[in-house]
């Protein structure tokens, strides 16, 4: 009875992991790059004092998506998406990270960089865009080449991954490295006027937190139930 309290505990823990994983989905439905997350649960044995073989709550792990968001057309020169698996390379204080989110900007030293001031790279290397160069001039070919009246002023890097679940989250726009093998993305394109948006599906998420609660409901009755019992138990 005791183990089945405990069961319950476990299960209210991750049904409560669940429901903070599907919170963090819906708030970024609108964040370019954002990649969802998923729950898994992997249902375990255990030995019951008697000696029986029972189950114990399931053990959850958290999984990452990569499935492509909805690309949406801005019209902005600097707004860029990626059509195929690959991922722009971007640089920041430990190194080099992966993402597909390409809204870009010009840094006052003239480099191209994303919302968070990591520039984007070219064979690791910042791009610089001149001064006397306007937004509306720039021109991304679909091979990621820079270029303004006629000047190739850069190429950005794609690459993409054998595994992508193999790479570090450090957030869930941008990516370590990881155990993953990287190469360059020679199917992927560069979509210029275009932003990639978050993968969560907003009508699935709704559905995950109903589920999630009810199911959070059901392990907190069982548990007073469980409890009750043992109470009455004692006092008899």
């Amino acid at each position: 009875m005791i183990s089945g309290i405990y069961s319950g505990a476990a299960a209210m823990d991750n049904y409560a992991k669940q429901q903070e994983v599907v919170s963090n989905n819906l708030a970024h439905l609108n964040t370019p790059g954002f990649r969802r997350q998923h729950t898994i649960f992997e249902e375990k044995m255990m030995q019951s004092p008697n000696g029986t073989t029972v189950a114990k709550a399931p053990a959850h792990s958290v999984e990452t998506d990569f499935v492509s968001g909805a690309k949406n057309s801005t019209g902005r020169k600097l707004d860029l998406a990626i059509g195929g698996d690959g991922f722009f390379v971007f640089k920041n204080d430990t190194g080099e990270v992966y993402s597909k989110n390409g809204v870009l900007f010009r840094s006052p030293d003239g480099e191209l960089v994303n919302g968070d001031g990591m520039p984007i790279l070219d064979d690791g290397q910042p791009i610089t865009i001149p001064p006397d160069v306007s937004d509306r001039q720039i021109a991304v070919s679909p091979d990621g080449q820079i270029s303004a009246g006629g000047n190739v002023l850069g190429k950005i890097s794609l690459v993409q991954f054998d595994d992508p679940h193999l790479l570090d989250a450090t957030s869930q726009i941008y990516f370590g490295k990881g155990q993953a093998t990287a190469a360059p993305a020679e199917d992927s394109t560069v979509l210029q006027g275009m932003r990639e948006m978050g993968n969560s599906n907003p009508v699935s998420e709704l559905i995950g937190l109903i589920v999630g609660s009810r199911g959070f409901e059901q392990a907190q009755r069982a548990i007073r139930t469980l409890s009750e019992s043992l109470q009455q138990n004692i006092r008899s």
